[in-house]
């Protein structure tokens, strides 16, 4: 049934006052299509009034609306519960729903409790014809018309009745029980067979779109033909690679969260870019080629579709908005943005290393071999990268060297997003030392090759000495003091970055204490150097240290004193002397007075 049709027969429904006795309702001789279940009708009526019956298919409501879960609703015309199921659905503040509960053993009764509304109407059917023992009895009623038990024990025998919404009433929920106590006529007794949930409505709104409970977001883009990724419940902002395809998921549904699936959707792309609209997720193989700026989809099977979107200019950054209608409303914008070509690639010198190890790879020291870089196209952007750079123009200590090609902890792919990658330098085992430089190389989508700058670096054989010194010659107290270990190798060549301070041995005297990180045998060397730092004491005085770290020439430990002295490094001793050298010179002074007063 159209939405169009439902709403012309829910306008037809007027309040009606139903009677307030029971009613009596025949039955058709055919067999029930199950027991110990309910059967609750969502056919409308066409005369304004509810009808039960115990065949389902002759019982009409008023007022319904919509489900809320597929669980229990077993089609357009019917829900079924058994085995405590819980269905949720949507009428309005008219809505009189039918339902039929089904009973197969002698053991007790059936029952039905209503809160937020009033059993308007309600029979026993004492037994189906041709399905076991027949005849009716008594039905016990409560609470106002809010809860009944049928005390009929005989096999087969159904509970016919209507459920009407209670006027203010936000919610309305039927509860249905199999094998009540008769004798106490106590509701829910019994086994629960069942329980529906309806959410009261001013207004039938569905199929109509609702922002709030449905998705509109832009995904992570993907390479034509492959496998998209998703599904993304909210917007993914990063730029798009040069070449890939933009992406938009649409999950449409009305207030009552139920899914949209007729009428038509449209997505119109600016700046050049086409779009294509599809049901369901782009796979391996699916081409999806857009062709036009504007796609259509009339029929969004399961409520979802996935709308692709092209760059607008190969090989050039740029920008395309989609615009989304449902029957020609606009539902959402959405602006995609696309990295070009790349143009250039430079080093990230603050964060990169420019000293690294003979014979090291991506193992050495947790990939202390880092090298960081930044791909970008001609407008700036950094760009997203399929594959990582590589050397070239290698010359002195770095000829052979090559960066690790796959994506570990210590070398990622750049991304638009991130905006840097990491490599790692492998440098083979050989006799070169020193100097070097190199180059780092991507290769654009035309198949050019765009190379960085010429990089200066070094490679460094293992420890072979060591220079130990501090950064001030006095330190007052309280001061933060910094020791530096600067190693170099065989060839006075600057210590690779990583190299760990192997073999260390060290101690300082009690007047500094150890701030921060301590020198130790895993501390490693940065930029040719391992510095800790120290807090002189209150103390005066000279403190005594000594440092001592592998090399692969023997070297003596490196020791002396650390001077801790007062203010602007003028000790005690030093105030008292210019004390009493002030006083001899004030009593000269008092000496040269008297004498010139004298002569007067």
């Amino acid at each position: 049934m159209s939405n169009k049709t439902m709403k012309q027969r829910i306008a037809l429904v007027a309040v009606t006052t139903l009677t307030a006795g029971f009613l009596s309702v025949a039955s058709s001789p055919v067999a029930n299509a199950a027991n110990n279940q309910v059967l609750i009708s969502l056919v409308p009526s066409t005369t304004g009034a509810a009808v039960t019956s115990v065949t389902e298919a002759n019982a009409r409501q008023v007022g319904w609306v919509s489900a809320t879960a597929t669980t229990g609703i077993t089609s357009t015309s019917l829900a079924t519960l058994s085995a405590g199921i819980a269905a949720t659905g949507v009428c309005l503040s008219t809505c009189s729903i039918p339902f039929e509960v089904d009973n197969t053993d002698n053991t007790g009764g059936i029952s039905v409790v209503v809160v937020g509304g009033v059993l308007s109407s309600l029979s026993d059917s004492g037994g189906t014809p041709g399905e076991g023992t027949s005849g009716s009895s008594a039905i016990a009623v409560s609470g106002d018309r809010k809860t009944a038990v049928s005390t009929s024990v005989a096999t087969n025998s159904s509970l016919l009745g209507i459920a009407t919404a209670s006027s203010g009433a936000t919610t309305m929920q039927l509860q249905f029980y199999e094998g009540a106590n008769v004798s106490s006529s106590a509701a829910t007794s019994g086994t629960l067979l069942g329980t529906f949930t309806l959410t009261i409505a001013a207004a039938n709104t569905s199929g109509t779109f609702s922002a709030s409970n449905s998705v509109i977001a832009t995904q992570i883009s993907y390479i034509a033909g492959a496998t998209a990724s998703g599904l993304l419940t909210y917007d993914d902002t990063s730029r798009i690679a040069n070449g890939s395809r933009g992406a938009i998921y649409v999950f449409l549904k009305d207030p009552y969260k139920a899914a949209i699936t007729t009428g038509t959707l449209t997505a119109t792309a600016t700046n050049g870019a086409f779009t294509v609209i599809k049901d369901g997720l782009p796979a391996v193989g699916d081409d999806y080629s857009a062709t036009a700026a504007f796609a259509t989809d009339t029929s969004v099977v399961g409520g979802d579709a996935y709308i692709t979107v092209t760059q607008p200019v190969a090989n050039t950054a740029g920008t395309s908005t989609v615009t989304i209608t449902l029957d020609g409303a606009v539902i959402a914008t959405k602006t995609l943005n696309w990295s070009g070509d790349i143009a250039s690639i430079a080093l990230d010198a603050a964060n990169s290393n420019g000293s690294f190890k003979n014979g090291a790879d991506a193992d050495f020291a947790g990939g202390s071999q880092a090298v960081v870089y930044v791909a970008k196209d001609a407008a700036g952007n950094a760009v997203t990268l399929g594959t990582a750079p590589v050397l070239t123009g290698q010359t002195g200590s770095l000829v052979g060297a090559s960066l690790l090609t796959t994506t570990t902890t210590n070398s990622t792919l750049q991304t638009s997003t991130a905006g840097y990658g990491t490599a790692t330098m492998n440098v083979p085992t050989s006799a070169l030392n020193g100097a070097g430089t190199y180059k780092l190389r991507v290769v654009n989508a035309l198949g050019a090759n765009i190379d960085s700058a010429v990089i200066t670096a070094s490679v460094s054989a293992g420890l072979n000495s060591f220079v130990v010194s501090w950064d001030k010659a006095v330190y007052a107290p309280g001061d933060l003091a910094t020791l530096s270990i600067s190693g170099k190798d065989a060839y006075g060549t600057t210590i690779a970055d990583g190299t760990p301070l192997t073999g260390y041995e060290g101690a300082v005297a009690s007047g500094l204490t150890t701030v921060g990180t301590a020198c130790a045998a895993t501390r490693t060397f940065s930029g040719g150097v391992v510095k800790c730092v120290y807090a002189a004491g209150n103390t005066d005085g000279a403190y005594s240290y000594s440092f001592d770290v592998a090399t692969a020439t023997a070297q003596s430990p490196s020791v002396g004193a650390v001077k801790v002295a007062g203010v602007a490094g003028v000790t005690n001793a030093d105030v008292l002397k210019s004390i009493v050298a002030l006083i001899a010179s004030i009593n000269k002074q008092i000496q040269a007075l008297q004498k010139l007063i004298l002569k007067r």
